[in-house]
């Protein structure tokens, strides 16, 4: 398991501490990224006393290099990775962070920070799905999740889990509290575009689609976490490189709704059941998601 912190980050450099329980860091290639753009890269070569007392490794752990961004580019995205590695450091404060963040262009990925989702996975608080779940949103934008369980030990097969159950479960989980979960019907995917469509409601920044026939959608991921006047939109063509995912009698799909996708093949007959989340606490602050203005007109 990989640890460590980002402390310091300026627009000209990052610093902080990464730790490996497997494999030494020492001397090893870490860049930091701005998105999908690597912004700068150094070595982890910086001797800690603090760490080598904590008794990580030999306390050279620490990090400390220059770092370019864009005009665009906020410090709070900036996260840092080992080279060759898919775990990332990302910032206590960062963009990424938090349900109820005012920045325009912060994203909300759930009640769980994504840097605690493995913590807390490798603690047991987290079941698989559960974990598959969170990260996947998070980090993708999408998760499908199947409606079947698992074959009983008399060989009888079960009936399929109801997909409002599915939804409101993991919706709960992504909150962190409870939530009331509203079904809305629309004809198709094309249909969630429309400015008064259930995409563009108020609730939780994931929503759940099923349908009693077999449907797809073709996504961008990780299109949830371009700058804000470039996300959440449905399209009438993929985007290049875009992912197919679906959904139907025995699969239900969660998506972020502020990543953008577009439908892919003929809309079922019965229509699409979109469910929307949103917490049950009179407290509760999330936010309208709302079309660009350009898609408004």
């Amino acid at each position: 398991m990989i640890r460590g912190s980002i402390e310091v980050a300026r627009r000209t450099h990052v610093s902080g501490w990464i730790y490996a329980d497997t494999d030494t860091v020492r001397d090893r290639l870490i860049l930091a990224f701005a998105g999908e753009r690597c912004v700068g890269a150094g070595k982890v070569d910086r001797f800690r006393r603090d760490l080598l007392e904590a008794r990580l490794g030999d306390g050279y752990c620490g990090f400390d290099f220059p770092i370019k961004l864009n005009d665009d580019e906020a410090v709070a995205s900036v996260i840092v990775k080992l080279q060759n590695s898919d775990a990332a450091l990302i910032q206590r404060d960062s963009l990424l962070i938090g349900p109820d963040c005012a920045e325009p262009d912060a994203v909300d990925l759930g009640a769980i920070p994504p840097h605690r989702v493995s913590w807390m996975q490798d603690r047991g608080w987290l079941e698989q799905q559960e974990y598959d779940f969170l990260r996947a949103v998070q980090t993708i934008g999408a998760y499908e999740r199947g409606l079947r369980p698992a074959r009983r030990a008399n060989g009888e097969i079960p009936a399929l889990i109801k997909p409002e159950q599915i939804a409101h479960d993991l919706l709960s989980l992504y909150a962190l509290a409870e939530v009331d979960v509203a079904a809305t019907k629309v004809g198709s995917v094309s249909d969630l575009a429309h400015a008064n469509s259930p995409m563009y409601a108020r609730g939780l920044s994931v929503m759940a689609l099923w349908s009693a026939e077999r449907c797809r959608i073709v996504l961008d991921e990780r299109s949830h976490m371009e700058p804000a006047g470039g996300r959440g939109s449905v399209t009438l063509t993929p985007a290049p490189g875009a992912i197919e995912y679906w959904f139907g009698p025995d699969r239900i799909l969660f998506v972020h709704r502020q990543a953008s996708f577009a439908p892919e093949g003929v809309a079922p007959a019965d229509g699409i059941t979109v469910f929307i989340a949103t917490e049950r606490s009179a407290a509760f602050a999330g936010r309208t998601i709302r079309r660009r203005a350009e898609q408004a007109a």
